[in-house]
């Protein structure tokens, strides 16, 4: 048995450079092998995900919410022409007054180029 799915559908993100919502269209496909518990996997059709099936009764609301969640974008953001980051953001600029801080490797570096060592 085969389950052949296509899922279309627009979910309502918060960027992540502007923080304000955004609508993504989602598109997801996938084939699953619906096999016994306990077959041998490695015997079945190459190109399809292998949906092992025990006792109980298929979830099909929880197989579509787990497809939808792995085509989720990691970072959801606006097309960069329409984005801005939100006033306020931009890089700190250095003070005169912060103390310059030497480097904790630096003691291995001169280890690491006198040869007596």
């Amino acid at each position: 048995m085969v389950i052949r799915s296509q899922i279309d559908v627009e979910v309502k993100m918060v960027c992540q450079r502007c923080l304000e919502l955004v609508a993504l269209p989602i598109h997801s496909e996938c084939e699953y092998a619906v096999v016994k518990e306990g077959t041998a996997i490695e015997l079945q059709p190459k190109g399809y995900d292998v949906l092992e099936m025990g006792e109980e009764p298929l979830d099909l609301l929880a197989l579509v919410e787990d497809e939808l969640l792995l085509a989720l974008p990691i970072v959801p953001t606006h097309n960069t022409n329409f984005c801005q980051q939100p006033a306020g953001l931009d890089e700190p600029e250095s003070s005169e007054d912060e103390v310059t801080r030497s480097n904790p490797f630096s003691v291995l570096a001169q280890l690491k180029r006198d040869p007596n060592v």
